[in-house]
C-alpha cells in the first residue's frame, strides 16, 4: 500500500511539473508573440507622436502653457495662476504666455474680470486662451464611482486635446492634473513644471479608508461595509503608485504650503531643495492691510465671515450648524446688540456647485436660521472689502485644508480666524490662542465665536499679531519666490532656442 501511494504522489509531481513547464512555456511564448511586439509598437508609436506633435512646438520662441480649465472661477487657486502670469509677464515681457481654458467667456470678459476679482492688470499682446472643448471628462459629476481615476484619465483627453491646438516649450498645470504631464513631456516634448494645490491622493485620505472614517470622499455605504473598504484600498493604493509614476515627470514642483509639500515628497518622492519648493500662494495683503482695524470703535459688527469656493469639501454645513448651536446656547446673539450674522461668500464652478448653494439655503430654514445667514456668490474684490471691514469673526471648516488663503486674507483685514485644527492653517497660518484660533467641533468653533464677541476688549491685540503675521503671503512674495523657481526652466529654454538658431544660420 505504501508504494502504491509512494507511486502515485510520484506520478502526480511529475504530471504536475509538467503542467507548469507547459504553462511557463505558454507564458513565455505569449510574452514573446504578444507582449514584446506591442511594447515596440507603443515605443513607435510614441516616437511617431513625438515627431509629429513635438515638431510643432515653435523653437522661434519660448512660450508657457498655463493648464487651468476652470481660470475663471474666482477662488484661490486662480489669484495663483493670474499672479503667475502677471509675474512672467513683468521679468519676461517677450514670452508667449497661453491659458488652455474650458471656460466660454470672450477674451476681454476675462481680462475685466480678472479685473474685477482680484484687481490684477494683465497685460494682453503676449496672453491668449485656447478654447477647450472636452472639460466635461475631468467634472466630479461625470463619475459617481472611481471618480478619482476617472478625472484623471479624463484629464489624459482633455490634456490631449491641448496639446494638439498648441505644443508650449513649457508646460505648467496649475489646477492639480498629474495625468497631463506625461503627455506633454514625452509627446510634445515640453517641459513639464506644477503648482500643487493639494495632492489627488494623500495618506490622509488612505488612512481614512483604512480606519473605516466616514468623510466626503469616503461615504458611509463604503465605511459601513468591510469588502467595500478593502476594495477601496486596493484601489487606492493602485492609484498611489499611477499618481506617483506620471508625477515623476515634472521636473519643477511648487506646492503652496507644508501638508502639500510633505504629502508630494512622500507620494512623487520628491525632495525639497532640489525640485520640491514651498511657495505660498498670494493673497491681497497689501490691500488687506489698508482696510480699518477699528475693533472697538464701533466699525467691526457681530459678523462672521466665511470665504470659500461652494465645494463639498469646504463643509459650510458646519458653519450652518455652528451657527445655530450658538444661538441656542447664547440666545443673546438673536438680538440687539449683537444679532450676530454668519455671510458666506464664494464663487462656483459648474451646476453641482450651485445645487450645493441651494441646499445650504434649504439648510439654514431647517435650522430656523435664515435670518442670521446670508450668502454671497462671485462677488467683486470691493464688496469682499466692505465685507471685511465689517466683520469681527472669520470661520473656516475644511478639513486637511491644503492651506486656507481665505484666512489669510481675514487675518490680513483685521479678522479673527477661527480655523479647522489641520493641514494648512495649523502648520502654515494660525498660532493658536496667539493670531486667531483652532476648533475641530461645533462646539469649539461656538464657544469661540462667543468668546470674541461678547467679550471683545480682550482681543484687541490678537486682531495686531494676526494681521502683522501675513507678510510672507503677499503677492509681491509670490512673485518672487515663483521667479525664482521658473527662472531655470525659463533660462534654460532661451539658451536652447539660441543655440537652435545658430545652428538654423
Amino acid at each position: 500500500m505504501d508504494e502504491l501511494i509512494m507511486m502515485v504522489f510520484v506520478l502526480f509531481t511529475i504530471v504536475l511539473l509538467l503542467t507548469v513547464s507547459m504553462t511557463l512555456a505558454a507564458l513565455i511564448s505569449t510574452i514573446v508573440v504578444l507582449v514584446i511586439p506591442l511594447i515596440i509598437c507603443t515605443i513607435a508609436l510614441l516616437i511617431a507622436l513625438r515627431i509629429k506633435y513635438g515638431g510643432k512646438k515653435d523653437s522661434s520662441e519660448v512660450s508657457i502653457g498655463f493648464f487651468h480649465p476652470y481660470c475663471t472661477a474666482g477662488g484661490g487657486g486662480e489669484r495663483v495662476l493670474w499672479c503667475a502670469i502677471k509675474s512672467v509677464q513683468e521679468e519676461y515681457p517677450y514670452i508667449r504666455c497661453v491659458v488652455y481654458t474650458g471656460d466660454k467667456e470672450s477674451d476681454d470678459e476675462i481680462f475685466n474680470k480678472v479685473k474685477k476679482t482680484f484687481d490684477i492688470e494683465l497685460g494682453r499682446d503676449n496672453l491668449e486662451f485656447i478654447r477647450l472643448t472636452k472639460r466635461k471628462w475631468v467634472e466630479a459629476s461625470t463619475y459617481p464611482r472611481f471618480t478619482l481615476i476617472g478625472q484623471s484619465l479624463g484629464s489624459m483627453i482633455l490634456g490631449w486635446e491641448a496639446l494638439t491646438k498648441f505644443v508650449p516649450t513649457i508646460f505648467l498645470d496649475s489646477m492639480g492634473y498629474a495625468f497631463t504631464f506625461p503627455i506633454f513631456s514625452l509627446i510634445g516634448g515640453s517641459t513639464v513644471a506644477c503648482y500643487v494645490h493639494y495632492p489627488t491622493i494623500s495618506s490622509d485620505m488612505i488612512s481614512s479608508v483604512k480606519s473605516s472614517s466616514h468623510s466626503f470622499n469616503n461615504d458611509a455605504s463604503i465605511s459601513s461595509n468591510k469588502f467595500k473598504t478593502i476594495s477601496k484600498l486596493i484601489y487606492y493604493n493602485i492609484f498611489s503608485k499611477i499618481y506617483q509614476i506620471v508625477g515623476s515627470f515634472s521636473k519643477l514642483v511648487m506646492v503652496n504650503g507644508t501638508w502639500t509639500g510633505n504629502h508630494i515628497r512622500d507620494i512623487w518622492k520628491k525632495q525639497f531643495g532640489y525640485d520640491l519648493f514651498i511657495v505660498y500662494p498670494p493673497v491681497d495683503v497689501k490691500g488687506r492691510k489698508q482696510l480699518k482695524l477699528g475693533w472697538m470703535d464701533g466699525t467691526r459688527k457681530n459678523m462672521i465671515l466665511s470665504i470659500a469656493q461652494f465645494r463639498p469639501e469646504k463643509n459650510h454645513q458646519l458653519q450652518l450648524r455652528t451657527l445655530a448651536h450658538l444661538l441656542e446656547k447664547y440666545p443673546s446673539h438673536r438680538e440687539q446688540p449683537l444679532n450676530t450674522k454668519l455671510v458666506l461668500v464664494g464663487g462656483v464652478r459648474d451646476q453641482a456647485d450651485r445645487d450645493r448653494v441651494e441646499q445650504l439655503r434649504n439648510l439654514s430654514k431647517e435650522l430656523m436660521i435664515e435670518d442670521h445667514v446670508d450668502f454671497q456668490i462671485g462677488i467683486s474684490s470691493d464688496q469682499l472689502n466692505q465685507l471685511l471691514s465689517e466683520a469681527s469673526v472669520g470661520i473656516h471648516t475644511m478639513y486637511n485644508e491644503h492651506f486656507g488663503i481665505g484666512v489669510v486674507e481675514l487675518m490680513a483685514a483685521g479678522v479673527i480666524p477661527i480655523a479647522n485644527n489641520s493641514a494648512g492653517p495649523k502648520e502654515d497660518i494660525v498660532r493658536h490662542e496667539d493670531t486667531g484660533f483652532l476648533a475641530s467641533t461645533i462646539q469649539e468653533y461656538a464657544e469661540y465665536i462667543h468668546e470674541i464677541l461678547a467679550y471683545r476688549e480682550k482681543y484687541v491685540e490678537m486682531q495686531k499679531k494676526a494681521r502683522d503675521s501675513t507678510d510672507r503671503f503677499s503677492e509681491s512674495n509670490f512673485s518672487n519666490q515663483f521667479l525664482k523657481y521658473i527662472k531655470p526652466l525659463i533660462n534654460q529654454s532661451l539658451r536652447n532656442n539660441n543655440n537652435n538658431s545658430k545652428k538654423r544660420n
